[in-house]
């Protein structure tokens, strides 16, 4: 006699310890390590690796010229083109 419907399905133990990997499109690795017996809402600890000519937005906005470049606006915590950075007085 053949059984009828799906197979019953075997309940494992669910993990407690993994690590998951994210990749980016300009190449950084995140390694993120979670283990669920010290923190349920998120990982215990995350590595991040940059690739050997990984440029920050700091380095590309200092190889910018002047007028290309963003600038800080401490008051709005934001970053503002060259335009309204001379009228806010930034520059």
């Amino acid at each position: 006699m053949s059984q009828r419907g799906r197979p019953k399905i075997e309940e494992r133990e669910p993990q407690r310890i993994f690590s998951k990997t994210y990749v980016d499109d300009d190449g950084v690795k995140e390694i993120w390590y979670y283990n669920l017996d010290k923190f349920l809402n998120g990982p215990v600890k995350v590595d991040i690796i940059y690739p050997a000519k990984y440029k920050s937005f700091v380095e590309i906005n200092e190889e910018l010229p002047p007028t290309k470049r963003k600038y800080f606006n401490p008051e709005t915590e934001d970053y503002v083109g060259y335009g309204r950075a001379k009228q806010l007085g930034l520059i």
